[in-house]
């Protein structure tokens, strides 16, 4: 009789494979960006792993997003749909005159999604006023901070303030960086409010990065939204506060 010499295989029970914990991804159109670069290196220091930036999301991951499309216009019809403190806004240019005859600086806004005061004419007769998709009435202020956010925590608040050894024309109406203004972390004497109402305003986008922009006219003690970075600048020891406050999210 004649043996049977096959073997029979052993059947192999595949273990289930065991998922890690979701790795962090940072999502953004404008993947080039110098602070989207800093945070992806700074959150891949702290956890260890690389930290991706990209465009498109991927399954089991944290998925931050830096940045959206939402511009001017739509910001100021949502500050007002809030009832928050904001600009006065228009998109009629003969709304706009009016203004000025009225005795308001307009702020003609041909570009709706800039910063930095990109495509800003100021405007204080109505002959000056430009054709523009929006245009706000100035609004005095003593001082203008800028609130970033992370989702719905506060990260940091900064002072705009005009550099000491500028040497060039100033316009306090616009305080960007060509007008020799710049952020500043000492000595910042928040104003009762602030945070809230920044807190308030960071909703507008969907953005998990946010710089609010608030003015503060310290004579009527008021504050009042100027608008919200969806993809706010992100240097220096900055860049570890955001990393942190991520992380202690996890």
């Amino acid at each position: 009789m004649l043996k049977n010499t096959s073997t029979k295989k052993k059947s192999v029970i595949k273990k289930p494979k065991v998922l890690g914990k979701p790795r962090v991804r940072l999502l953004s159109t404008c993947l080039k960006s110098g602070s989207l670069k800093r945070l992806a290196e700074g959150l891949s220091t702290k956890l260890g792993y690389k930290v991706w930036r990209s465009k498109n999301q991927k399954p089991n991951k944290i998925h931050l997003l830096y940045g959206d499309q939402k511009g001017k216009i739509e910001q100021y019809e949502w500050f007002e749909e809030q009832g928050l403190a904001r600009l006065d806004f228009t998109t009629s240019k003969s709304i706009a005159k009016e203004w000025t005859d009225q005795g308001h600086t307009v702020v003609c806004r041909t570009l709706t999604h800039a910063s930095e005061g990109k495509g800003i004419v100021v405007a204080e007769t109505s002959e000056k006023v430009v054709s523009a998709p929006v245009y706000t009435i100035y609004r005095k202020k003593k001082k203008e901070f800028r609130v970033h956010i992370f989702k719905d925590k506060v990260v940091h608040v900064l002072e705009k303030r005009r550099k000491a050894n500028f040497e060039g024309t100033t316009d306090a109406k616009i305080r960007n960086t060509a007008n020799g203004y710049v952020f500043c972390s000492d000595g910042v004497v928040e104003p009762v409010g602030l945070r809230d109402l920044a807190l308030a305003a960071s909703k507008v986008t969907k953005s998990d990065f946010k710089g609010v922009d608030i003015g503060y006219n310290e004579k009527k003690n008021e504050l009042f939204v100027i608008e919200v970075n969806s993809a706010p600048g992100i240097e220096g020891s900055n860049v570890d506060r955001y990393v942190n406050t991520i992380v202690q999210g996890l």
